[in-house]
């Protein structure tokens, strides 16, 4: 998008938006020192032109009994478009992976994985991940402590 699509207005309601996803035109134009219209009116138009997805709750891990986060690496046994396709599939119907990346390099997929306790990590693996015959390789990162975790994204290049 060109640089001088997003004025000042919009990148300060995009920053507000990405600490508070539930803030309406009133909240927003008493933070940014615009009419409460305008605020609606830069809002909606920042949607409508797919700066802002969607707009959703974070939940805690620990508080829904959920204390294992792991990275899982995966290698698939071929980049044939059957198997890629079957493993997409397998991964969208999980609810233990919240993200999934393709990436570059030795391996073909990074995973973000949440489970109850090792038991039910093994059991995913195990039962879950390994379901199909594509897969041919798995390596775990079980997240110790989390250092930092945000959705913001900088607003530094738009």
């Amino acid at each position: 998008m060109a640089k001088d699509r997003l004025d000042h207005f919009d990148r300060k309601i995009l920053e507000l938006i990405q600490q508070d996803g539930d803030l309406g035109p009133s909240e927003l134009s008493a933070r940014i020192f615009l009419s409460p219209s305008q605020s609606s009116r830069r809002l909606q138009r920042l949607r409508d032109e797919g700066y802002i997805e969607r707009t959703a709750a974070i939940l805690n891990p620990e508080k829904l009994n959920l204390g294992i986060s792991a990275y899982v690496s995966v290698r698939l046994r071929s980049q044939a478009k059957e198997h890629v396709q079957s493993f997409r599939e397998r991964v969208e119907s999980l609810p233990e992976i919240v993200s999934c990346d393709y990436t570059t390099g030795e391996i073909d997929f990074m995973l973000r994985v949440h489970t109850k306790d090792l038991q039910s990590y093994s059991e995913f693996i195990n039962s879950k991940l390994f379901s199909g015959n594509e897969v041919d390789n798995v390596r775990t990162f079980i997240i110790m402590k989390q250092l930092k975790s945000t959705t913001a994204l900088s607003l530094e290049y738009c």
